[in-house]
């Protein structure tokens, strides 16, 4: 297991703890051999944690919702049905607010940062112990000692 794979394992966690409240699910994205990144949905706090009132929020994503779910499969339906959601959830906010909620990306972080943070050492140590072997069978096995 490599330490890309053990990043992958990772986000998979992070990724299961998120995509629980979303329909649109997080990605992991594979930017090179050594990078990988973790692309959510940017309404995941809102879906994790309700929306308090004030601002609407966007229509767009309703939109889609409504249409997505077959709730609403007409557009110009969807629209006007979009626009009462979004100035009712700016009047109301949504079911579920949840007031001074913590960042929900970092929660799922948090909670699984401890296993990748073991993962990772582990799989240093086993990298050091084989560059060690190696080095032994290359340059120590050669000699002996006698007396």
């Amino acid at each position: 297991m490599s330490f890309v794979s053990v990043t992958r394992e990772f986000l998979m966690l992070v990724k299961g703890d998120l995509d629980q409240y979303t329909t649109q699910k997080s990605d992991i994205k594979v930017n090179n051999y050594l990078s990988l990144s973790l692309i959510t949905p940017a309404h995941v706090q809102f879906a994790k944690y309700g929306r308090g009132p004030g601002k609407p929020p966007p229509i767009d994503p309703i939109m889609k919702w409504l249409q997505t779910t077959g709730k609403i499969t007409n557009p110009k339906d969807a629209k006007g049905a979009a626009v009462a959601i979004a100035k009712s959830i700016g009047k109301k906010g949504t079911k579920g607010y949840t007031k001074n909620a913590p960042n929900a990306l970092e929660e799922a972080i948090n909670k699984h940062i401890a296993f990748y943070a073991t993962r990772v050492n582990n799989k240093h140590i086993e990298k050091t112990i084989e560059k060690v072997q190696r080095s032994y069978d290359t340059n120590l096995k050669k000699f002996t000692i006698q007396i």
